[in-house]
């Protein structure tokens, strides 16, 4: 293993977006301290794109927990309030249907079917 590399969480870990946003900022670190040795060989090149690639997911992914949870506490904050009215909203439905979405995208047996 390189020095540069740490071992990956377990996967099924639940993380929040501070979390991410920290993996993010620490990938980041990682990829700064590899930079100075791109050019010696490929396996540096190599640790330093997958380095920016996860660290790429970790921000996107902070970034779409941040917005669910914004959409949780407005829908709340709607049901709340009794002057409110909700055309029949399907917050569950919508994060069954990510759910889903997202779970065809890991299996690596569904995208190759």
């Amino acid at each position: 293993m390189s020095p540069h590399t740490k071992p990956a969480p377990r996967a099924g870990e639940p993380h929040s977006a501070a979390e991410h946003y920290a993996a993010a900022e620490a990938l980041f670190a990682q990829a700064r301290a590899i930079y100075p040795d791109l050019g010696s060989r490929a396996y540096h090149q190599n640790e330093y794109k997958r380095c920016l690639e996860w660290a790429r997911m970790h921000l996107r992914l902070a970034e779409a927990i941040t917005a669910g949870a914004g959409l949780v506490l407005a829908h709340r904050h709607l049901l709340a309030n009794p002057d409110a009215r909700l055309h029949d909203t399907q917050v569950a439905a919508e994060a069954r249907s990510w759910d889903e979405y997202l779970e065809v995208q890991h299996d690596p047996a569904a995208r190759t079917a």
